[in-house]
């Protein structure tokens, strides 16, 4: 069953590929993507029911924040984890493929924070369908915060921006979306009345194009709003289907030591889509600790500090939340009773217009570096 999915996904996608854009050809492209879209979700439902396919590697989340280490075979994900954690892990190393092949999670302490790494077994072609322990790799990659892909220098010192590429397209088509956003749709079901669309500024697809591609989404009778500029079609297809997952993404050069000449850094950020990158020698050990950094700093933690009523603030052990956080947040990494008893908050930092400034409301976002105390009911 699974392979005439399959085939018929290569089929469609192949028909996408040879298919020139245009006003005349957008609504067949829209409704070739509505198919892809169904397939795609179609084979994971198939290949998540097969025995042994369940939801990851049972993987308990600890820490303060999650991230997932993905590459393909060999590239050195293992002995990078090994070095970031400072030997918390053993996860096993070898010169041979799927030398990983379970989740081996390790815990990296940073700027007084602990976060999880999880090495995942090496990713291959097809792991959006199940193959090569595909699924339990992606479950761990959906729950992660930020997902760090490792790519590496050749042989002959090029950086090989084909793994890359190819990572990125099995994430994209296991329902996960890198450095992006849900776009800001609104879709109201009815019981009749067909498609009604309404939008804000400039849109790509018309009235006419919106109701075929929702019928092709079996979504007959609807309101759907726009609420900003030019949504694609694959925007509206994640919107439908709401299982999409958004996360960002960092690359890992790894194997510098193999670097003929020195690229310049604008010449990679170009290659790689953004200047969300390091570049590394595992085997030399170079940049080791500027990763560290950059993984605290991608992450966008903050360090609050409790201090109790009446007593001295808690400077040595912070608390550690993430950038937008509110006192509820805060209340609920505490203990979920604060949350409940809660009365009020007197804070001193950034977050505060003035010393001890009192916050009788949980919505108040913190900053780093607030000293807060809470008051509970009594």
């Amino acid at each position: 069953m699974s392979e005439k999915v399959e085939d018929r996904i290569k089929e469609l996608e192949e028909r996408l590929a040879n298919t020139k854009v245009n006003k005349a050809t957008q609504k067949a492209i829209n409704y070739t993507k509505a198919q892809l879209a169904k397939l795609r979700e179609d084979l994971i439902r198939i290949s998540s029911s097969k025995k042994g396919g369940g939801g990851g590697f049972g993987i308990k989340r600890t820490g303060d924040a999650q991230v997932a280490f993905i590459g393909f075979p060999s590239v050195g994900k293992s002995s990078l984890l090994n070095l970031l954690t400072e030997g918390d892990t053993h996860s096993k190393v070898a010169s041979y493929d799927f030398t990983t092949v379970t989740a081996v999670p390790g815990m990296m302490d940073i700027e007084e924070a602990k976060i999880q790494l999880i090495d995942l077994p090496g990713i291959i072609l097809g792991a959006a369908a199940g193959k090569g322990r595909g699924k339990e790799v992606l479950a761990v990659v959906r729950s992660a915060e930020i997902v760090l892909v490792i790519i590496c220098f050749l042989s002959d010192g090029t950086i090989n921006l084909s793994d890359l590429h190819s990572i990125r397209s099995e994430l994209n088509n296991a329902g996960i979306r890198l450095n992006t956003r849900p776009p800001n749709i609104v879709i109201k079901e009815r019981t009749r009345g067909g498609i009604h669309f309404s939008y804000k500024g400039h849109q790509l697809m018309d009235a006419d194009e919106i109701k075929f591609l929702m019928n092709e989404l079996k979504v007959r009778n609807a309101g759907v709003y726009f609420s900003e500029p030019d949504i694609t079609a694959d925007q509206l297809i994640d919107h439908v289907y709401g299982n999409r997952i958004y996360t960002r993404e960092f690359v890992v050069i790894n194997k510098s030591d193999l670097m003929k000449e020195k690229i310049p850094d604008e010449v990679i950020t170009e290659a790689i889509g953004h200047d969300h990158w390091v570049m590394i020698s595992v085997k030399n050990q170079d940049k080791i600790n500027a990763l560290r950094h950059n993984i605290f700093q991608e992450l966008n933690l903050i360090r609050v500090y409790l201090k109790p009523p009446r007593e001295k603030a808690d400077m040595d052990e912070p608390i550690i939340l993430h950038q937008g956080d509110t006192i509820e947040a805060l209340c609920r990494k505490i203990h979920k009773r604060f949350v409940a008893d809660y009365r009020y908050s007197l804070i001193w930092g950034k977050s505060a217009k003035h010393p001890g400034q009192k916050f009788n409301n949980l919505d108040h976002v913190i900053e780093d570096g607030d000293i807060i105390s809470i008051y509970l009911k009594r």
